[in-house]
């Protein structure tokens, strides 16, 4: 069965999901989760994808992105999959696929549902029972926006930006 043809966000907002094959872990060590983020800010910038949020999972990975063409989305996604499990395969000496065959990707076309995908993505870990408060995970873009913390690959998200305006102007 041949699988759907990517819909295309008319915001160029997409929620970018990419999971270990037959769920198994992407990230083992704190160096993994590392490595892939130094890949992504790497590649973010190169295949013209803004991150608005992420959180990495023990065996998937979540983002909140942007970009003006979907070939863009692609090429990053291709170069962060294909390097990650290059290193993978490498560091850990397992032979076979590292993820599920497609990343997925689900077009964000309200703002609604881009605050809602935000907050889904950032309670990852506490869904997950990982930790009590989102502060205190490493791999996620919360204390991006709730301590003002600098990312170098994060670009804000307009809808926290419009939240922040609201709060100003009330």
């Amino acid at each position: 069965m041949p699988r759907k043809k990517r819909q295309i966000s008319p915001s160029g907002i997409y929620h970018w999901i990419a999971r270990g094959i037959n769920r198994k872990d992407l990230f083992h060590r704190p160096r993994d989760y590392d490595f892939f983020l130094n890949l992504t800010r790497e590649h973010a910038s190169a295949s013209q994808v803004a991150i608005y949020h992420y959180c990495l999972m023990t065996n998937h990975v979540h983002m909140l992105v942007f970009t003006t063409a979907i070939e863009n989305l692609i090429r990053f996604s291709h170069f962060l999959k294909r390097k990650y499990a290059y290193y993978h395969s490498k560091e850990y000496r397992i032979s076979g696929a590292t993820f599920e065959r497609m990343y997925r990707s689900k077009s964000v076309d309200r703002e609604e549902y881009l605050l809602e995908c935000a907050r889904y993505i950032e309670r990852n870990p506490l869904r997950a029972g990982l930790v009590k408060h989102a502060d205190d995970y490493p791999y996620i873009s919360f204390t991006t926006y709730s301590k003002g913390l600098k990312n170098s690959f994060i670009t804000k998200s307009p809808a926290y930006l419009s939240l922040a305006q609201i709060r100003a102007a009330g």
